[in-house]
């Protein structure tokens, strides 16, 4: 018959296997659980790796683009200038041509008739000076944003240290079940970018 000691220590077994099953079974949920926000957190992780490098991309792209586009509107202000230049030089021959022309009082006056035409060279020079200002304003643009913004990754420290207990777990031992501290974690701040001395030069120019 049993006595009373081993039937104490045949329950204490059954309540043992019974714990451990259970356990088990709970361990085996949390690896799954584990698992899901693994693959959660190196998704995220990648997508900001990934976000970071087209940023920069982007900021690269833009800064080739402002440098391009001070380097047209000099060579606008260039052009724009010696159009000026031409326009005044052709405007003062033709008043001389028609001056010399009313001075003239033999043949030459009735063969040729000719005149300044003033208002189509007042129109031509209002088109001038809006272009002028047109070129000024978007120099003016172009100054404010000259100093470009960019995205950069920086590491956060989270100041939590491995348990020395957790990794004694069986399981996580089998299943390698890190605190996810080799993920790395970061934050999204921006930087600006230094000006270059060539990009001043080109957009002060008056």
């Amino acid at each position: 018959m049993e006595s009373d000691v081993e039937k104490k220590l045949r329950n204490m077994c059954k309540a043992a296997k019974m714990y451990e099953d259970t356990a088990e079974k709970s361990m085996t949920e949390v690896t799954h659980i584990y698992n899901y926000n693994r693959r959660v957190l190196v998704y995220r992780y990648v997508s900001e790796l990934e976000f970071a490098e087209y940023a920069e991309g982007l900021a690269r792209n833009l800064t080739s683009l402002r440098k391009r586009s001070a380097r047209l509107s000099q060579q606008l202000k260039k052009i724009h200038s010696n159009v000026q230049e031409q326009i005044e030089e052709l405007y003062r021959t033709e008043v001389d041509i028609d001056m010399k022309l009313r001075a003239c009082h033999g043949s030459c006056r009735s063969a040729l008739l000719f005149s300044v035409n003033h208002p189509s060279y007042e129109t031509l020079q209002a088109h001038m000076d809006q272009l002028d200002k047109t070129v000024n304003q978007r120099r003016k643009v172009a100054t404010l944003s000259e100093v470009l913004p960019h995205i950069k990754l920086q590491p956060v420290d989270v100041g939590l240290a491995s348990s020395a207990e957790y990794k004694t777990i069986p399981m996580v031992q089998k299943e390698l079940l890190t605190q996810f501290e080799d993920i790395g974690q970061n934050r999204v701040v921006l930087e600006e970018l230094l000006k270059e001395s060539a990009d001043m030069e080109v957009l002060n120019l008056a």
